[in-house]
């Protein structure tokens, strides 16, 4: 799962991103359906290891309808009742919700955040908040990071919510390039050198030399800056090497792939 789910953001190409959910579906659908959402009296340990990361890729990659639908459904039940989702599987659930969400579920999940007084569900809240991929709802959930309305330690991964997927990632990390100053006198000491992970999702060249631009002399000056910038951009490096490797292959492999006969509630294709 590791080889196969790690592909769409750089690997596939835009026009072949359907048959690529398609095969997603195909080889995990039935398994990610036979698991559910919640635990099952008796089921084995490793089941439930393999629920959230197999329910995270159905869900998000592979933009199976029923189990988006489902996510939505129970992230509303939680929060009018916690009892509603597994512990282990509510970043899931709120992530996936949120990705898929309107502003009324943001400003639900942010008053939660705001009452919660568990300190792991209100993270889970908080980087949900930075999960939607309505542009104009993150720009309303990026500036929390900056304001008093949450302790910066736990609003800091709003940030690096969006910096996760390929549509919000530019969003996210223009957001840290323009506030960079508001962001290091807000966020705790030596924070800023941990802000290029932002944009370690990138992988092209143009990208690779603009962070390294903005990055030299700014959050190289905090504690453990040069290394994590070098990681960041030695991660970019090794992506675009992968990607001249296997871009090709993969693109024939989908071309030529042919759906399963019998689809499933989500497929693009049916």
């Amino acid at each position: 799962m590791e080889i196969t789910t790690g592909l769409q953001d750089n690997l596939v190409p835009k026009d072949l991103l359907p048959r690529y959910r398609q095969y997603l579906l195909d080889v995990y659908g039935g398994r990610a359906r036979d698991l559910g959402w919640k635990t099952k009296a008796g089921e084995s340990e490793d089941a439930r290891l393999l629920r959230p990361a197999l329910l995270r890729v159905l869900a998000n990659q592979g933009q199976d309808s029923e189990l988006i639908a489902q996510a939505k459904k129970l992230a509303l039940a939680w929060l009018d009742d916690h009892k509603a989702v597994d512990p282990d599987m509510l970043g899931v659930v709120l992530t996936t919700a949120a990705r898929y969400g309107d502003r009324d579920l943001f400003d639900r999940m942010r008053a939660a955040a705001k009452k919660e007084k568990e300190e792991n569900f209100r993270g889970d809240l908080l980087f949900s908040l930075g999960s939607f991929q309505d542009p104009e709802i993150l720009k309303v959930a990026l500036p929390i990071v900056l304001s008093d309305e949450f302790d910066s330690r736990e609003s800091f991964g709003i940030l690096f919510a969006p910096a996760q997927w390929r549509q919000t990632r530019d969003i996210a990390y223009d957001f840290v390039k323009q506030n960079w100053d508001r962001l290091i006198a807000k966020l705790p000491t030596d924070s800023g050198s941990f802000l290029p992970y932002v944009a370690g999702g990138y992988c092209d060249s143009q990208h690779r030399q603009d962070v390294e631009n903005f990055f030299s002399g700014r959050s190289t000056k905090y504690t453990g800056g040069p290394r994590i910038l070098t990681q960041v951009l030695e991660g970019i490096d090794l992506c675009v090497a992968y990607k001249n490797a296997q871009e090709a292959s993969v693109a024939e492999f989908l071309e030529t792939y042919k759906p399963a006969p019998s689809v499933g509630a989500g497929s693009p294709y049916k």
